[in-house]
């Protein structure tokens, strides 16, 4: 009986415990959806939840008219852009180059570019694209009042949570990001995907309703987000829907992809993995050293410290000492390598990570930089380098706040096959690596560099190259172990069936080749034949209803016929010549 009673009095204080929970909720609930504060840009963090739904029950997707409007979501997304609006530089760039400019070609960073690295310093830079008093003031003012405006944003409780994968769709990338999906899921990877569709790109009802909810995916069409007016004032490209897609996306933790971009690694542990877990932001290499004009330092109202030299390229680990001559004297020393400035090498954007809890401002002002890049700040970033874009927008705005981030340091490395006729080697793709084992290694050559520097001091060195420390700490060779490749961005040709049917790229004299040639190197990993197996199954079989807009407004039953017919002769050719291509021989 004493037990029974025991358990009785037990039960009742559950009970009233879980009441005050209820009611504590309910009030919170009510709270926290009508409570809005004025928050700073660091303030953020303490308010950033989720806000769509990843999974629908029935497993389809909502038709857009059909799909709830979150007000205050809505909101938010009407200051942040009307203050882009409200405080974006007028006019357009004049893109125009003073004679004296020396940036006749990308500056890479091997030892054949060596002789042209002083075309990076400050007195050159600054001498390439022409910004006159009036532009600059513009800038500015414009740059210096939008950030003032960061503070007074408002932002509803609980609008980003968990851990996910982002992307831009709309006609041909709709395909290819499907394609991307498809290979995530092979392999292994069960994060959430988010399809952001531009409003130009709409109808896309089988794609986003039928086919993406099956892989625990969805679409998120960009009009739900951006206000009319913005759509009207700004032409916006696809790198621009990129930035959108970050601020937009449910997820606070997110993997940003380029729809031709596939991740041939498992994906779900990278968000726990360092240096992602205390930077919040990942970033991969681009061939090339950084141009920027010194003039956005003044534009950003930002502080470079040209007595202190920090690194020397990608090396900010060994002693400035050590490859300087003279460190009371860095009038030649490239521009980037000084205290303040954004490091190099330049940035690859086809890839992402990013916490929105720790860079929400990053993201704010790199959204800025990318609605006014064509305009202004891309060429002010790229300054004639290859890839003009988005590409430098993030890095730029998370350097202006003084956020920690990690830029890969292994090179970015490359795939692609020789022309007949010796007409050269064609690139088809970008092959950037494991962050994670990039990061080991990081820190193995911060330990080593310390210890070796603590014994012989810090004397200038005539035999340190920066392709000397590349080689002793990151190049693969029987001491270092090799960096997996993670993403395959396949630039061109594009895996689009159409224009790979219609322009009958990659056949040779009547003849398939393959574009692909180091399979080794993708872990016998056979990209080619895994997507065209994907282009068969989905758009060639019979009793197939369209799936994707992009084709259906190319193409009749006629040239869908044909264009199948092409997959599958491809496909042929890929299935019989992938034991070769792997290296793998029949006995």
């Amino acid at each position: 009986m004493l037990v029974n009673k025991r358990i009785g009095k037990v039960l009742q204080l559950i009970f009233v415990l879980v009441a005050i929970g209820s009611v504590y909720f309910i009030v919170e609930s009510v709270r926290s959806n009508n409570d809005y504060t004025n928050l700073s840009v660091s303030q953020y963090r303490d308010y950033l939840k989720s806000h769509i739904d990843t999974n629908n029950d029935n497993g389809e997707g909502l038709n857009k008219e059909d799909r709830p409007v979150d007000e205050k979501l809505q909101k938010f997304y009407s200051s942040v852009f009307q203050n882009i609006i409200d405080h974006s530089p007028s006019g357009k760039c004049r893109r125009v180059y003073k004679d004296a400019c020396k940036l006749t070609r990308d500056v890479g960073n091997r030892p054949d570019d060596y002789e042209n690295w002083f075309k990076l310093s400050y007195d050159e830079l600054i001498n390439c694209l022409e910004l006159d008093h009036g532009e600059l003031e513009n800038l500015s003012s414009s740059h210096a009042s939008f950030i003032d405006q960061l503070n007074k944003l408002v932002l509803p409780r609980d609008s980003y949570k968990g851990n996910g994968i982002v992307m831009v769709g709309g006609g041909k990338f709709s395909l290819m990001a499907f394609l991307v999906i498809k290979t995530l899921r092979n392999l292994g990877t069960t994060l959430p995907v988010e399809v952001f569709i531009p409003p130009n790109d709409e109808g896309e009802t089988e794609f986003c309703n039928k086919l993406l909810p099956k892989f625990n995916s969805k679409c998120v069409y960009i009009s739900d987000i951006l206000p009319q007016q913005m759509i009207e004032k700004f032409e916006f490209k696809g790198y621009q829907f990129k930035s959108i897609a970050i601020i937009a996306s449910s997820f606070e933790n997110l993997l940003l992809l380029d729809a031709d971009n596939f991740p041939i690694k498992p994906l779900d542990d990278i968000f726990d993995a360092e240096p992602y877990r205390s930077t919040g932001l990942v970033m991969w290499p681009d061939f090339w050293r950084r141009t920027t004009q010194p003039l956005y330092y003044k534009i950003a109202g930002r502080t470079i410290d040209f007595k202190t030299r920090v690194r020397n390229s990608i090396d900010d680990l060994t002693p400035p000492h050590i490859y300087t001559k003279n460190l009371m004297n860095l009038k030649d020393v490239p521009f980037h390598d000084l205290l303040g400035t954004i490091p190099d090498v330049s940035t690859e954007s086809g890839q992402l990570l990013i916490n929105k809890s720790k860079h929400l401002a990053t993201v704010l002002l790199a959204l800025y930089y990318n609605v006014n890049g064509p305009t202004w700040y891309y060429p002010i970033f790229s300054q004639k380098a290859a890839g003009e874009g988005d590409k430098e927008t993030f890095i730029a705005a998370a350097n202006f706040y003084d956020l920690p981030f990690y830029q890969v340091k292994t090179n970015v490395g490359v795939d692609g096959y020789h022309l007949p006729n010796d007409k050269g080697y064609r690139g088809v793709a970008m092959l950037q690596h494991d962050f994670i084992q990039d990061y080991a290694k990081y820190m193995e050559a911060n330990t080593k560099i310390s210890q070796k520097y603590a014994k012989v001091g810090l004397n200038y060195d005539p035999e340190y190259t920066v392709e000397n420390f590349y080689k002793e700490y990151f190049q693969d060779d029987e001491i270092n172990n090799e960096v997996d490749i993670m993403f395959i961005h396949s630039n061109l040709p594009k895996f689009d069936p159409y224009n790979l049917w219609q322009d009958e790229d990659l056949i040779v004299d009547g003849q398939h080749i393959r574009s692909f040639t180091n399979l080794k190197r993708l872990k016998n990993y056979d990209i080619e034949l895994e997507n065209f197996k994907i282009f068969d199954d989905i758009l060639c079989q019979e009793n197939k209803k369209p799936l994707f807009k992009y084709l259906e407004d190319k193409m009749n039953t006629n040239d869908f016929r044909h264009m199948c017919q092409y997959i599958g002769r491809r496909l042929d050719f890929l299935n019989e010549s992938h034991n070769a291509a792997i290296g793998k021989t029949d006995k």
